[in-house]
């Protein structure tokens, strides 16, 4: 038996990222208590993170090399979530041009970029892909060119036009219409323009564009060969009524438009890859954690950075390690088993 190529997938969904945060903190826990190392990093056993909007945010700290240029990560997940924590209800202050001028963001995106690109600066630098310790798989879309962008560290190391500085990889994915600003890039080998929006557009739940991208690792292409641990953000079971939409049009569609096309495209890959791996007879290799935050009191808005909501998140994230205890465990048994083969 081979080693396994194992993936670590982020959803989209802005201050919900504290979820998936929390439970990657009890994952690097188990991983320190199992190989006996206080050292473990997420790093040292995924071998390709995927990460959207939110989620790129999480995969970029995980990534990031020490300032040693060892081969060791430069934050814990512990530090990723606490950044979150303390960070959080900055990156969602509301600008003067909104709060007295256009409230509700019809004119402007509700929030400056400011804090935020502040923010990658100080924790990346002028990181670029290729540096990165392992692969990775960063979604956005680029609305100049009209395509779908995936920045990727095996990319950037085999072409120079596409290893783009980390922090405006990051940046990319994060540029949620409505919310942020888009992001433009001056490409400085091609001199070409990119202006980017956000990657939740793409695949908000990254997981299969990840597990494409694992097969041409090694010319792995069996389903046998791939572990996955995908997490999301928090599912949200909003329905709408026939009286209620038999005479929307442009505007009445908006925000249930968004909903719809985020959560469906969640659940869909989320079912493809149960059904593949199923099938593949296989199904300890694919783990999947979404809290329904309907079960919960907390505001699933993706900007909601009050000091309450992000304790609601917290317990969210709390009640999922709870849950998924020996489903967590199991999964590290086997990365732990993984890590140990030759």
């Amino acid at each position: 038996m081979r080693k396994k190529i194992c993936i670590l997938s982020i959803d989209g969904g802005g201050i919900r990222g504290i979820i998936p945060a929390k439970i990657l903190v009890r994952l690097e826990e188990l991983l320190q208590e199992y190989s006996q190392n206080p050292q473990a990093r997420l790093s040292d056993y995924f071998d390709l993170i995927a990460g959207t909007s939110t989620g790129s945010i999480l995969t970029a700290l995980y990534l990031c090399p020490s300032d040693e240029g060892q081969p060791s990560a430069k934050y814990t997940a512990k530090e990723a979530l606490d950044l979150y924590l303390q960070e959080g209800p900055k990156l969602f202050e509301r600008s003067w041009t909104t709060k007295m001028i256009d409230y509700f963001g019809l004119t402007h995106p509700l929030y400056k970029a400011n804090h935020l690109e502040s923010l990658l600066t100080t924790h990346l630098g002028d990181l670029k892909l290729s540096d990165l310790l392992k692969p990775c798989l960063i979604p956005s879309y680029d609305i100049e060119s009209g395509k779908a962008v995936f920045f990727n560290q095996m990319t950037a190391r085999k072409n120079a036009s596409r290893n783009f500085l980390v922090k405006d990889a990051v940046r990319a994915s994060t540029a949620a219409p409505t919310f942020f600003p888009v992001k433009h890039v001056l490409n400085s080998v091609t001199h070409l323009s990119h202006t980017f929006i956000d990657g939740g557009l793409v695949a908000n739940n990254p997981t299969l564009c990840a597990y494409v991208e694992a097969c041409k690792l090694k010319d792995y292409s069996k389903t046998n060969d791939i572990m996955i641990l995908s997490l999301g953000t928090g599912a949200v079971d909003k329905t709408y009524t026939y009286d209620q939409a038999k005479k929307w049009g442009k505007i009445g569609w908006i925000v249930p438009l968004i909903h719809i096309y985020g959560s469906v495209g969640s659940q869909t890959v989320d079912h493809q890859l149960q059904m593949l791996y199923r099938q593949h007879h296989v199904p300890i290799q694919y783990l999947r954690i979404e809290p329904n935050l309907t079960d919960f009191e907390v505001n699933h808005d993706m900007d909601d950075a009050s000091v309450k909501n992000i304790l609601a998140l917290e317990y969210v994230g709390e009640q999922m390690i709870e849950a998924y205890d020996e489903q967590l465990k199991s999964f590290a048994r086997q990365l732990q088993l993984n890590q140990s083969m030759r």
